[in-house]
């Protein structure tokens, strides 16, 4: 017999549609511009029934942001020391494929941060903790000699790609260049590869492989929603 009852199911399932709602919402209009009754009228049911569910927006932002760091958490978790380049872009791929399910979350971060204090600590943590793990797999492919980077410029690199995951998609915004999902991470992907072209050893044989993946978005990877 299930723990659970007919009811809490019945519960459950809505809290659901509440939150995978707001995410569609969210992401296409931004998080400002919708509201606790926009995301009820989308669902057809009343506010009180969503209140009952989630008391206010900002609990339902904190849960969708509480998704998103499981989620990129289990991509950022025990790089291999053993990685390849096609590893480490497979790993990006994956990290922008998380990321942009939960575009919203960087389309005015800062903004989002002062108006709900309560995730700009986990924010700016998963934030650091993406660009350390970034830094990482770039020592393990420079010191397994597939990039000739120096150690000093582990640091500013990684940045740079922390740039690209975190200020790409309101550039893409202002330029008013509407990308679906797909190109987005090919836009992304494609700009990572031409800071890390540099330091590419083998570099048109390594760059043509590269740019055939991330043309076709065609990784080796493993399901990120498990």
């Amino acid at each position: 017999m299930s723990a659970v009852s007919g009811g809490e199911k019945v519960a459950t399932k809505t809290a659901e549609r509440i939150l995978f709602t707001s995410l569609d919402l969210f992401n296409e209009h931004g998080e400002t511009a919708v509201t606790s009754v926009d995301i009820a009228m989308e669902l057809d049911i009343s506010p009180g029934n969503l209140y009952y569910h989630f008391k206010g927006k900002e609990v339902i932002v904190l849960a969708l942001f509480d998704m998103y760091r499981h989620k990129l958490s289990r991509i950022l978790a025990a790089p291999d020391p053993d990685l390849s380049l096609q590893d480490f872009f497979c790993f990006l791929y994956l990290s922008l494929d998380c990321s942009s399910l939960f575009r919203f979350l960087y389309r005015n971060p800062t903004d989002l941060m002062e108006k709900y204090p309560a995730l700009s600590r986990g924010f700016r943590q998963l934030l650091l903790t993406r660009e350390e793990t970034v830094a990482r797999q770039l020592d393990y492919l420079r010191r397994n000699q597939q990039l000739k980077l120096p150690a000093d410029s582990l640091a500013p690199l990684s940045e740079q790609i922390g740039l690209v995951f975190s200020q790409a998609a309101n550039y893409y915004l202002i330029k008013e260049q509407m990308l679906d999902q797909k190109g987005f991470i090919q836009k992304c992907l494609g700009s990572i590869l031409f800071l890390l072209r540099p330091y590419l050893k083998g570099d048109s044989e390594d760059v043509g492989v590269l740019k055939e993946l991330i043309g076709e978005l065609r990784f080796n990877q493993e399901s990120s929603d498990e």
